[in-house]
């Protein structure tokens, strides 16, 4: 309970600077959108061979899941240079200072953080809609979709985090961080099948994180098999949750 409500207090603080600032939001919002627009519009009329194993699924209706779990791996990266900021202006002294939980701060992070990449996954499967992209699960399809992506983005979040404290100083964590998220993103099936990318490529997409999510997500909005990749998301989660979120709690609670 107390870490519950230490976490609660934290995430509020968050949210409450967003509230204030509601220009953080523009950039978070519009940019996954735009995105989205352009590459439907550019590629969204053309056709997957066998090759790939989706013969007969427009790329359309392949490439919009992918967006999404896209969007949550770059965005991700913006939980580690929060957790830098506060850092920096000496609010990491007054937590340590203070007889709260050492998980707090960043399961409150990662709270509020949640909100903001399930209000991408809604406002992505909305414009995806308007664009041609149906879950055959209806509204519970949808919601599942929402969950896996804040899910997911949430897990990539906690390695920034742990890889942000790390690095120690945010100019150089802005830089740094996204190259990791980039690779995650374009070195998996979020594009492209497997079977398609180069042969060197396709050992390291089959084991990605994002691969094992945008079958989620696809296996949601088509009605196919789920069991497969849903055990392998889940396991992916687990992982860095279990391993780098633990590693930046530890870096956070040490002395700067």
């Amino acid at each position: 309970m107390g870490v519950a409500r230490d976490s609660w207090l934290i995430a509020g603080r968050n949210l409450r600077v967003l509230r204030k600032n509601p220009g953080r939001m523009i950039y978070p919002l519009v940019q996954p959108v735009v995105l989205l627009v352009m590459f439907v519009s550019v590629f969204g009329n053309l056709a997957l061979t066998s090759r790939g194993g989706f013969a007969g699924v427009s790329y359309r209706e392949f490439l919009i899941p992918g967006i999404v779990i896209e969007n949550a791996t770059l965005t991700a990266p913006t939980t580690g240079l929060a957790l830098l900021r506060d850092a920096s202006s000496g609010l990491a002294d007054r937590f340590r200072a203070l007889p709260m939980s050492r998980f707090a701060v960043l399961t409150g992070r990662l709270a509020s953080d949640a909100v903001v990449f399930a209000a991408q996954a809604v406002l992505l499967i909305a414009v995806g809609y308007g664009l041609g992209f149906r879950v055959r699960g209806g509204l519970p399809g949808m919601l599942a979709i929402v969950v896996a992506a804040t899910a997911f983005g949430l897990a990539i979040a906690a390695l920034s985090a742990w890889l942000a404290l790390l690095i120690k100083d945010p100019e150089t964590a802005e830089r740094v961080l996204f190259f990791p998220a980039i690779a995650l993103a374009f070195v998996s099936s979020a594009f492209a099948p497997v079977g398609l990318l180069a042969a060197w490529m396709q050992p390291v997409a089959r084991a990605s994180p994002v691969t094992a999510a945008c079958a989620v997500i696809r296996s949601l909005a088509s009605g196919g098999g789920l069991a497969f990749p849903l055990l392998a998301l889940v396991c992916w989660v687990a992982v860095l949750f279990g391993v780098p979120g633990v590693l930046a709690v530890r870096r956070w609670q040490a002395p700067a």
